[in-house]
């Protein structure tokens, strides 16, 4: 026998010495897939492969209000980093060494962080409660607590103000960075009234795709058009 490489190599190689070699009156070989219980069965789940190779984790509280059905994935993902302070604001930026001025480029009256730009910003709140306060009132002024108050009611006769209300998170957290960058990079800005603009838009282009279901009375849009008229 050639010397194995390492011991595990050794191992296997005495393991396979006293393993019965495959015999075809035994019958045709058979695969089967290990499920997540640990048994094995004649069928592939893709799902059952996903469970047994990835890592678990504890479930994030504010994940639906990130990913859902209904989202704009470019909206999802700014959120998503928003949520977790990942985006590249000007605290982070002046933390990673560069000389850049700490000031927020929306209202200039308070620093750049993430619970200032979502939404503590006159610019951003006024954005954002123009739309919440028409669904829910009360909206939060800090994305964590937000989150937490668009999951707290989530019953099927508050299911369209639910979507609604996690579309208009997204898409003005999306928005307001748009806005937030373009005044950055192109020395254009934008009033508020023009982001609350194409908030509507995007949310009414968004709900197009959804028609009323036939146990529904409505459908989404026409749930927004009863809860919103813009301009306000």
């Amino acid at each position: 026998m050639v010397g194995a490489r390492s011991d595990a190599q050794q191992l296997l190689m005495i393991k396979l010495t006293t393993i019965t070699p495959p015999n075809s009156s035994n019958g045709s070989d058979s695969y089967l897939w290990r499920r997540s219980s640990g048994s094995y069965a004649g069928l592939f789940s893709s799902k059952d492969t996903w469970e047994q190779l990835r890592s678990t984790s504890a479930l994030i509280p504010w994940c639906k209000t990130v990913w859902f059905k209904e989202a704009v994935p470019r909206y999802s993902f700014i959120m998503w980093l928003a949520i977790q302070g990942r985006l590249p604001t000007r605290d982070r930026l002046r933390g990673w060494g560069l000389d850049v001025s700490a000031d927020c480029v929306l209202c200039s009256g308070s620093i750049e962080t993430h619970r200032h730009l979502f939404f503590e910003c006159p610019f951003s709140s006024s954005v954002w409660e123009a739309f919440a306060e028409r669904i829910w009132p009360s909206p939060p002024l800090d994305l964590v607590s937000a989150s937490s108050w668009i999951l707290q009611c989530r019953s099927p006769p508050q299911h369209n103000a639910s979507v609604i209300i996690k579309l208009i998170a997204q898409a003005a957290c999306y928005l307001i960075w748009r806005e937030r960058n373009a005044r950055i990079f192109t020395s254009i800005s934008s009033p508020s009234s023009v982001v609350q603009a194409s908030l509507d838009r995007a949310i009414r282009d968004r709900l197009l795709a959804f028609p009323a279901s036939p146990s529904s009375s409505s459908s989404l849009l026409g749930f927004y058009f009863r809860c919103i008229s813009f301009p306000f």
